[in-house]
């Protein structure tokens, strides 16, 4: 069971039979335990279906950030972006978030209309692969 006290997240669990209450820390995907037995740290894979998304793929594209209503589509399939340049504009807990190239390139496939809802993680813009991309 995890528990937050302020800050701060406590795994309760049994190892063994022996109760423990090791510290987790979350890093991007990697989870750091530490107890008083010592310290571990595991690796959680990037999901599938965000890898093929994610700006360091060969694939790259944009995903949103959380839930939310495409307010603004600012890109077509064709169109030529710079990294940083914005694709779209999202509205999410009474904020205007604004979805940003990953990369420069071609934009391949838009999959969202303006006044579409988006879920956290959704994929909403498909970049081009390039020619010969190995980083």
């Amino acid at each position: 069971e995890l528990q937050k006290e302020g800050d701060v997240t406590y795994l309760w669990c049994s190892v063994n039979g022996v109760l423990s209450r090791p510290k987790l820390v979350i890093l991007d995907n990697t989870v750091h335990i530490f107890s008083m037995e010592g310290s571990a740290q595991v690796d959680v894979p990037v999901p599938k279906f965000l890898a093929g998304v994610s700006g360091s793929s060969a694939q790259g594209g944009a995903i949103a950030p959380m839930t939310g209503t495409i307010e603004k589509v600012l890109v077509k399939a064709g169109d030529t972006v710079q990294k940083g340049d914005p694709l779209m504009v999202m509205i999410a807990m009474k904020m205007e978030h604004t979805i940003r190239a990953p990369k420069a390139g071609v934009i391949k496939k838009v999959f969202f209309k303006e006044g579409s809802q988006a879920n956290r993680h959704a994929a909403l813009i498909e970049m081009e692969e390039e020619e010969g991309a190995g980083e």
